[in-house]
Formats: C-alpha cells, sequence, structure tokens
C-alpha cells in the first residue's frame, strides 16, 4: 500500500539528524489516518476517484455484467488536498438492474486482497451511477432528508470516477451499510442486519427458519430475499422469524403491545411517512423492496431503515402521479404487506404516521427549507454533471436535461422537476391530513424561533410572559430529552437558546409554565 500523509519532504530528506528522527516521525504520521479529518464524504467539494486496473479484467467486467468477482485495481482518493493511494483494492459492478445499464454502478472492497485493511474507517465503498436521474442528486437528497428526520445517517456525498485516466462521470458515493456503519450509528454493532430485497413482503410462512433462507429474490444476480449481513457464521433467523410470527396476528390492542415489544415501531413509521412524502415508492409499503432490519442488541428491537432511494422525488415507471397519490392510502392494494397494513390499523400508530407526515410537509420537504439545500447541490456538481459524458449514454440526457431536472419534466419516467415535486406533494400532503381546511396555520402553537434552520444559537419567541420560572425542554424525534434551560421571569418572552451540542435534524420544543404546555418545532443545520 502506497500510502503518504505526511509531507513528501520527510520522506526525501537524506540529512543524518532527520535519518535519526525518521522512525519516530514514520510512527507519527501513520497515526495521522485515524485522527484526521474523514475527507472520504466531504459534501463541500467534489474529490476525485481513480481506479487503474488491468484492461483485460474490465473487460472481462463489462462483459459479464452480474459477476460479483473483485479483480486487483490501485485506487486513489484526492480531494485537492490529500492524495492517497491504496494498491489491490477489490474493484467490481454493483447494483441490480442498473448493471445493464451503460453508465454502471461500482463497488470498491478494501479487504478483499488486504485482510481487515479499511480506508478513512471503511472497508467499501459504493459509487453510483444515477443513470436514470437527470439532476443525479435524488438519492444523495434522500439522505439529507432522511438524517434531518432524526433518522440513523448514512453519509453520501459526490465523487468524480476516472478508470484507467477515462473520465467516468459524476457518482454518488453512498457509505456501505456493514458493521463499520452499525458501530457508527447504533451502540452496539454485534446484532443481525438482515438486508431486504424484492419481494420482502414479511408475510408469515410457518416458524421453519430455513423456509425464510430458501426465499431467492428477483434480483439480477440472485440471493435470499431476507440477506443476513452480519454474523453470518451463526445465519440465525430465529428472531426474524419472531418479528414475522408476531405480524400474524390481528392488529388489536394485544398486537400493539406484541409488537412494540419487538420492533422500534416509530422508526418503521417515520421510514414509511419519509417514503410517502418524497415519492419513494420502491421500497417496503408500495413495492416490497429496500429495506434492512436490525435487531438492536442494546434495546432488543428491530429498526427498519430505507435504503436505494433513487425512485424518489416524482420519478415514475408505472403510471402513477407520486405527487398527489394520497398519503393516507399509500399501500399497494394489489400486495399482502402485514407490517405497514396491521401497523396502520392500529389506531395510535396510524395517528403518530399522520403526526410525522405533517411534521415532514412543514419542516422537512418544505421548500423554504430544501429548496435552499437543493441549489447549494447543483452549483456544486454542475461542472462535474456537465462534463460527464456517460449520463447520455442511457437517456440521452443534454444539459438541457440537467438543468431542467431540478424545475420541469424532462421525460416520461421524470414527469416533475424536483422542485415543483416538493412544492406540490407538500401542498397535496396537507390537503389529505387536514380536509376540513385547517392545514395553513402550524398547529404547534405560539413558538417562534429565529433563525430556522438553526445554527449555534437562536431566540425562541414564546408569545407568553410567566410570572414564575418555567422550563425549555428540547426533544429529537425518538423523544428523547436532549437539553433542559431553566428560564427566569424577565418580562420579555424572547429567549437565546444555545444550540451548538445538538444534533442535527429536526427537534421538538415543549414549554411547560402554570398556563398549561406549549410545543414547537425546529431544525438544526
Amino acid at each position: 500500500m502506497n500510502f503518504h500523509p505526511y509531507p513528501a519532504y520527510l520522506c526525501k530528506n537524506k540529512d543524518p539528524m532527520t535519518r535519526f528522527w525518521q522512525p519516530l516521525i514514520f510512527l507519527l504520521a501513520c497515526t495521522i489516518p485515524a485522527i484526521a479529518q474523514n475527507t472520504l464524504y466531504d459534501e463541500t467539494r467534489v474529490p476525485s476517484i481513480y481506479i487503474s486496473i488491468d484492461e483485460d479484467s474490465l473487460a472481462y467486467i463489462y462483459a459479464n455484467v452480474l459477476s460479483d468477482h473483485y479483480f486487483s485495481a490501485r485506487f486513489i482518493f484526492d480531494d485537492t488536498e490529500r492524495r492517497d493511494t491504496l494498491e489491490s483494492a477489490g474493484f467490481r459492478l454493483r447494483g441490480n438492474t442498473s448493471r445493464y445499464a451503460k453508465k454502471k454502478s461500482f463497488k470498491i472492497s478494501f479487504n478483499e486482497y488486504v485482510s481487515g485493511r479499511k480506508y478513512q474507517g471503511v472497508k467499501k465503498l459504493n459509487l453510483l451511477g444515477e443513470h436514470n436521474d437527470p439532476t443525479m442528486i435524488r438519492e444523495k437528497l434522500y439522505y439529507h432528508l432522511w438524517k434531518k428526520s432524526g433518522m440513523p445517517e448514512r453519509r453520501a456525498n459526490f465523487v468524480k470516477v476516472f478508470i484507467n485516466d477515462v473520465y467516468y462521470g459524476l457518482y454518488t458515493n453512498a457509505e456501505e451499510m456493514d458493521k463499520e456503519w452499525l458501530g457508527r450509528v447504533y451502540p452496539d454493532k454485534t446484532g443481525n442486519l438482515y438486508k431486504c430485497t424484492y419481494p420482502a413482503d414479511l408475510v408469515y410462512l410457518g416458524l421453519n427458519q430455513q423456509v425464510y433462507k430458501d426465499l431467492q429474490n428477483s434480483t439480477a444476480t440472485g440471493g435470499r430475499v431476507y440477506e443476513l449481513e452480519t454474523n453470518k457464521e451463526e445465519d440465525d433467523y430465529a428472531r426474524l422469524v419472531d418479528l414475522i410470527a408476531t405480524l400474524y396476528h390481528e392488529p388489536d390492542s394485544v398486537f400493539a403491545a406484541q409488537i412494540a415489544a419487538i420492533l422500534d415501531v416509530n422508526s418503521f413509521l417515520k421510514s414509511l411517512a419519509l417514503d410517502v412524502a418524497t415519492g419513494n415508492w420502491d421500497d417496503y409499503g408500495y413495492n416490497r423492496n429496500n429495506f434492512y432490519l436490525y435487531d438492536r442488541p442494546d434495546n432488543s428491537l428491530f429498526e427498519f431503515i430505507t435504503y436505494d432511494p433513487d425512485n424518489t422525488f416524482g420519478v415514475d415507471w408505472s403510471g402513477i402521479d407520486w405527487t398527489t397519490r394520497n398519503c393516507l392510502q399509500w399501500l399497494n392494494p394489489e400486495l399482502n404487506l402485514p407490517l405497514a397494513e396491521k401497523i396502520l390499523a392500529v389506531p395510535q400508530f396510524f395517528e403518530k404516521y399522520k403526526e410525522y407526515l405533517d411534521t415532514l410537509a412543514r419542516h422537512i420537504i418544505e421548500p423554504d427549507s430544501v429548496f435552499p439545500y437543493i441549489d447549494s447541490l447543483k452549483t456544486l456538481i454542475t461542472p462535474a454533471a456537465i462534463a460527464d459524458t456517460f449520463r447520455s449514454l442511457d437517456y440521452g440526457y443534454t444539459v438541457a436535461s440537467f438543468e431542467n431536472g431540478f424545475i420541469q419534466k424532462v421525460d416520461s419516467h421524470t414527469p416533475y422537476g424536483i422542485k415543483p415535486f416538493l412544492s406540490k406533494r407538500k401542498e397535496y400532503l396537507l390537503k389529505q391530513l387536514h380536509p376540513s381546511g385547517t392545514a395553513d396555520p402550524d398547529p404547534a402553537s405560539p413558538i417562534s424561533v429565529s433563525p430556522n434552520p438553526v445554527n449555534d444559537f437562536f431566540v425562541l419567541t414564546t408569545g407568553i410572559s410567566p410570572a414564575k420560572p418555567f422550563q425549555v425542554e428540547i426533544y429529537d424525534l425518538t423523544g428523547r430529552l436532549n437539553k433542559t434551560v431553566r428560564v427566569e421571569p424577565s418580562g420579555s418572552s424572547a429567549i437565546q437558546i444555545d444550540a451548538s451540542g445538538l444534533s442535527s435534524g429536526l427537534h421538538l420544543i415543549r414549554i411547560s409554565h402554570e398556563s398549561g404546555t406549549i410545543i414547537g418545532r425546529f431544525i438544526k443545520n
């Protein structure tokens, strides 16, 4: 591995004193990758990834698109401030139908030929071609909104990919959802992670684990419908079968308690609500596809995680207008989807689902909140996108297609620009949630937050002036109390709050005083 994170002059200087100190300098320098800022997923720039691979190996990869064989390649990462080289990295195609696209997607494995090796803390990279998205930002945008909704972050950014010195285009660099990822976003990474692909309906087929293991998916490369991604040697499906067996019961009060004892119901409802709000139909709720179930050892609950959200923000392949589709009747009526059907049949869960949708409409997909972010992505990637000639190979996308994809229809499968989709989707969500016409005023309270989204500080205006001290409590969307501020009476209804220690995403404010309780919401950048 050719890896030089320390200055080049340290390697070249032949002074005797330098040679004396070089072993110590080398030891110190070797620690830099572990403590330096991680730039692999830097969202403020578009790094370059260079792959050097034998031409015969590359020809084999393109001639055998269903092969998952890794070929040895040199990997170079260059973010203009650091340039790292790793020899003998594994390189292959990835994806399902995208394997047949002319603009391919790729997977890189740093530990395929060097056991245990990581680069900037990860073992694998996913380079997504986004060949059917004229803007190439939909997947990245979804993961941004996912994080803002308080869900476990999947890091993603944009990179330029070069293979044997040829520019193969702009790619989304999406974090591998594996044990390293689990260890970063959860307290305990030792649980079973199941990757669920079409047709993963979670329908009960008895208590025999082998029946579920034998189910084969319909992806191009095949494999289990419920694929165990961790702890593969144990190959234990007992808890997954328990979850599916729980869904076999009728959705009554007993079921509500039983499902809440094995599944983080809120994580499922939030994930479903975000899919519905963003028009992500290639999910569990409409297409029984593209989700993970993580059996968390720290709380003994399964957590539901959406992935592969490229068919979002108006993308359609079946003649359905996902912009206006009723959020309260989203599920595919032709499929048996017990996880969604039975949970939404429980009144308290259905009300929570509607609450999440309302919050998403008002604060997450709200144009004033998300449009500046979309504009920043467009500005960031425009030079690399225009230079990407591979993006035109599948659907003939031009520079005009890239520009128009943000604001208007491009073709039959992208009938909406991203911005019009979000504006119209918010409008229809609120109409469907509040058919009586009470959708316009935010029902939260007289609380206002400025600025919103929030950076390190914000001013909270409450509209109240209590005579006695009161508390301001700030919660994240999981219901965890993150901050408490005691406020003394001052005659002013404006309060400055330090938000520097809060995580990114949506937060709830709760104020209790002698006259009652009021609730507000804000987004932390």
